[in-house]
């Protein structure tokens, strides 16, 4: 029964939309077969390792949105919701697992232009969580970071460049993977770099998702809103050319370890010298940690974060 109710509970708070058929049931069977399906296929999409020196930036275009979903405030990837589909720009591939059979659900990376930054964690009631379901493809920054021009977020009817949105599924991973040999199907946010080569990691952009935003500053149903102690995670690992997952680094999105709440809304850098802590990878892996979590039933703090402008260059 209690695993029941966390599938249900995480499902509601963080990957389901609403169902189709008010008759259609959940379970936790049906639920694990179809991510189980989902995450036994990787991208079909042939991947050409560039020549050993090779710069490669992260370069979101606007045609990856050209069939997007229409949205408040912009876009979202059309495949959201379609199973089997990874998504591949340049010689990234990112993770991606999803299903719409009888409820919408996804988790890994997508693609979004929405400029929302709206506070939709009024749900039902004070602090409910309901409204964020039709409106998890935002990013506080409101825009990419590379957008030319300056695009005030929250502002109707702009948008600005593409970012990658990310929703990590903690049920998912093995917990402290570090030392231990990385295979995709065990992993639910993972970025393949190019095909067989190897790449040091040399840049990387974060930003704060706007649910685990407000959810930090006013709690949302689920999450309790941070005191001083408080903190929210990103963790980065890197998977050598042999598999091995290295120690990860930290990256803060959100800290009340001092006298006040500090969660940057703006682009954030990954330090360079952070980076090179992963060595020589050909995946990076992403898990999520905050101070808000149940002992049984993990985080509390939504799961989602951005980024842009990952760079790599070939090493061998």
């Amino acid at each position: 029964m209690k695993k029941v109710l966390y599938f249900l509970t995480l499902g509601l708070a963080l990957g389901f939309s609403s169902c189709s058929n008010d008759d259609d049931v959940l379970t936790v069977d049906n639920a694990n077969s179809a991510l189980k399906n989902s995450k036994s296929i990787t991208s079909k999409t042939a991947v050409t390792d560039p020549s050993i020196g090779t710069t490669t930036t992260l370069n979101l275009t606007s045609s990856l949105l050209s069939s997007g979903t229409t949205t408040t405030g912009g876009k979202y990837w059309e495949n959201t919701y379609v199973s089997n589909t990874n998504l591949s720009v340049d010689i990234f591939t990112f993770s991606h697992t999803a299903t719409s059979v009888g409820y919408n659900y996804w988790d890994g990376f997508i693609v979004s232009n929405v400029n929302d930054i709206t506070n939709y964690g009024s749900g039902a009631g004070p602090g409910g969580s309901d409204g964020w379901v039709p409106h998890q493809w935002g990013t506080m920054a409101g825009s990419g970071a590379g957008t030319a021009s300056t695009i005030t977020p929250g502002t109707p009817g702009t948008t600005g460049d593409p970012y990658i949105v990310a929703y990590w599924s903690s049920y998912l991973d093995p917990a402290s993977p570090q030392g231990t040999t990385f295979s995709e199907s065990s992993f639910s946010n993972w970025i393949k770099v190019g095909n067989t080569g190897s790449y040091e990691v040399l840049g990387l952009k974060i930003n704060i998702h706007p649910w685990p935003y407000y959810g930090c500053l006013y709690g949302d149903g689920f999450t309790q809103p941070f005191a001083s102690g408080d903190h929210f995670e990103l963790l980065i690992y890197g998977v050598d050319d042999n598999g091995l997952i290295t120690n990860p680094i930290t990256h803060t999105l959100a800290d009340y370890t001092g006298s006040s709440l500090v969660m940057p809304t703006g682009w954030v850098d990954v330090s360079a010298s952070e980076l090179a802590k992963l060595g020589d990878v050909q995946y990076i892996v992403f898990q999520m940690a905050s101070t808000d979590s149940d002992p049984m039933y993990g985080m509390n703090t939504a799961a989602y974060f951005c980024l842009d402008k990952l760079s790599v260059k070939r090493s061998f």
